[in-house]
């Protein structure tokens, strides 16, 4: 299920209660693609939307810089990077596939280095 930062929270709590699975906390408003800031409000929100199940909370839209990966580590169980990884793709589509492939490990190991 979808929770966004417009959700009411009474309504967040239900979608929490009646979910499987994970929940997907959708970082930004607007359109999925990579940002260079997410909303300062972001890590609050995700932290109260923690103190109210024991789902995964995995966030996406807009994640595409290590900054991030760093700043919501402490607050969510997994990232959703979507739209960065598939401009990679597309920007080397004429390459052979391995150097596709070899490209975007390298942008996802980029990401993973924040954890260290």
């Amino acid at each position: 299920e979808l929770v966004t930062p417009t959700t009411p929270r009474d309504r967040a709590v239900r979608i929490a209660r009646s979910s499987t699975g994970f929940l997907y906390y959708v970082s930004v408003t607007g359109i999925t693609g990579e940002r260079t800031q997410l909303p300062p409000s972001l890590v609050e929100n995700v932290g109260w939307l923690r103190a109210q199940t024991d789902l995964p909370i995995c966030i996406g839209f807009g994640i595409s810089q290590p900054e991030h990966v760093k700043l919501l580590a402490p607050v969510a169980d997994g990232l959703i990077v979507g739209s960065a990884v598939v401009r990679r793709v597309a920007e080397a589509a004429a390459r052979p596939r391995a150097a596709v492939l070899a490209d975007v490990g390298e942008y996802a190991a980029h990401l993973l280095s924040a954890l260290a």
